[in-house]
């Protein structure tokens, strides 16, 4: 006799093997490329010096709010007149996702090619509108390293990443927008309201670069390598047997049919605007020389002719070594290495600063990611590491998502390391194993005095009483400093925090999680 259960089991494992067939990973796919010759484009012209092209420099600035951030991407897709690519680790389609698929959709509709890559892993509430997308022609988008049930129940998704799990371990954790082979924008923000703050419960503290001119082309040539890769599948794979003939309206309606007045920030940029933002967006930029640093597990990168193409470890654990007097780190996931602790332990022996400045489990996304830097705070502080961990509610104006708005919780996302204030680092790592081992990011070394003080003021900003608990060891014991609290206060356990929120954390200690982090 059949158990309770049983059927609902096969079934479920019958729909798996199912859709494992049903995907086409098609070798004759047409390969794409980025557009050629860009420095024949209006925006090129708009926005690239001569004389700086000449020296092989790029420009540069820094997204630090969450509006600002939304908003230039906005302004990129507005101002696109050939192709837009974009890469991103979580595409959802809540407000923010919505209107830059709506500023997409309008840019498609005056014949610019738009090609979006998005990591198969979380699309839960993307899948569908996905799928309406690609019924543009100007519009195409593929699925990288996609589970074969990416479209069907989440819980068949589970069992496959039991039967498959490692290659769906790994996954494309860059974020990337390139518009004209001109601008490109990359760092830690994925699409979601989160990101550009609009979600009034929770924000992620995050930080972008935009990027103009030569550098551009070495960020559409890494683009290019993971949309040719055999495991870019085109959403058209998911959806055999379903033909549905397009119509603009028709699409647009079951894309954005939902209330966006409420949306509180713009959604499009009038043509009579462009110029004007032109000239506002040209003087932003610190040009500089720079080189792209990318790293992926598999042999994405084997065939790409990219200048410094080398693992972001690689480069993250040189500048160390060859640090004079000071590095500023700042970063969501961070847990210790043989090789780092190396590293660190011998710039502190030179007198090198060595400030970190991570999540505090308050603040975390994941206690039980935390776990991993828990274990290793006693050797980061032995290396000589000054540890700070970020509030849960911090009072710096800049962690604000709009004008007198706290939010529930402000969680650290930024990737961002600062060398003797001359070299920054910023990019879609973390520094924990899984974006060494696993996953593919990517990062821009800038060799920029100006922008890199620029970037130590807004970490030295966040390192502030006011916004970080310093982790201090204390007769052995660890200890969180409050210095914002009147008196200070020493809290010897996990601050603003209960026995529920700790258990992940214990947890990790039992489980055999390490190899996963």
């Amino acid at each position: 006799m059949n158990r309770p259960g049983a059927l609902p089991l096969v079934l479920a494992f019958s729909l798996l093997f199912g859709a494992c067939a049903s995907v086409r990973h098609d070798p004759a796919l047409a390969p794409g490329a980025a557009l050629a010759e860009p420095e024949e484009t209006a925006l090129w012209h708009a926005l690239v010096p001569p004389e700086e092209e000449a020296q092989g420099h790029s420009g540069f600035f820094f997204l630090e709010g969450g509006q600002d951030a939304y908003e230039t991407r906005l302004l990129a897709i507005e101002s696109a007149a050939r192709t837009i690519d974009l890469q991103y680790y979580i595409w959802d389609f809540d407000g923010s996702g919505r209107a830059i698929s709506e500023a997409l959709f309008r840019a498609a509709e005056r014949g610019v090619h738009v090609r979006a890559l998005v990591d198969g892993y979380l699309i839960d509430n993307s899948a569908e509108p996905l799928k309406r997308i690609v019924q543009h022609p100007n519009i195409e988008v593929r699925i990288y390293n996609a589970f074969r049930t990416s479209f069907y129940p989440s819980y068949l998704r589970y069992g496959e990443l039991i039967l498959d799990f490692p290659r769906l371990n790994q996954r494309m954790h860059n974020k990337i927008i390139a518009v004209d082979n001109t601008v490109a924008i990359i760092g830690g923000r994925n699409v979601n309201d989160t990101y550009f703050a609009l979600d009034e419960e929770h924000y992620f503290l995050d930080r972008d670069v935009v990027i103009a001119g030569p550098i551009t082309k070495d960020v559409s040539a890494s683009f290019d390598a993971f949309w040719n890769s055999p495991y870019a599948v085109p959403v058209s794979a998911f959806v055999e047997d379903e033909v549905v003939p397009f119509s603009f309206a028709t699409v647009w309606n079951e894309i954005f049919a939902y209330d966006m007045e409420a949306f509180p920030l713009p959604r499009r940029i009038e043509v009579m605007e462009l110029a004007e933002k032109y000239v506002a967006l040209q003087r932003r930029f610190v040009w500089a020389p720079a080189s792209l640093v990318l790293s992926a597990p598999g042999p994405v990168f084997e065939d790409v002719d990219i200048p410094a193409k080398r693992q972001i470890e690689t480069v993250l654990l040189s500048r160390i070594a060859r640090a004079d007097e000071e590095v500023l780190i700042q970063n969501p996931y961070v847990m210790m290495t043989p090789e780092r602790e190396a590293v660190l332990a011998a710039a502190g022996r030179r007198g090198v600063r060595l400030a970190l400045h991570t999540n505090s489990l308050a603040s975390h996304d994941s206690a039980l990611v935390h776990y991993g830097f828990v274990r290793d705070r006693e050797r980061f502080l032995g290396s000589g590491v000054a540890l700070y961990e970020s509030k849960p509610r911090p009072e710096s104006s800049r962690h604000m998502p709009g004008p007198g708005v706290v939010p529930e919780r402000t969680t650290l996302h930024s990737k961002t390391l600062v060398f003797d204030r001359r070299y920054v680092l910023v990019g879609s790592f973390n520094l924990d194993p899984r974006s060494i081992r696993y996953n593919s990011e990517i990062g821009v070394l800038i060799d920029s005095p100006a922008l890199a003080a620029r970037v130590a003021d807004a970490i030295e900003a966040d390192l502030a009483p006011a916004n970080s608990w310093q982790i201090l060891m204390e007769e052995g014991e660890i200890v969180w400093l409050d210095e914002g609290a009147e008196p200070p206060i020493r809290h010897e356990t996990e601050p603003e925090t209960d026995f529920f929120q700790r258990i992940p954390v214990w947890l990790g200690y039992v489980l055999p999680v390490d190899h996963l982090l």
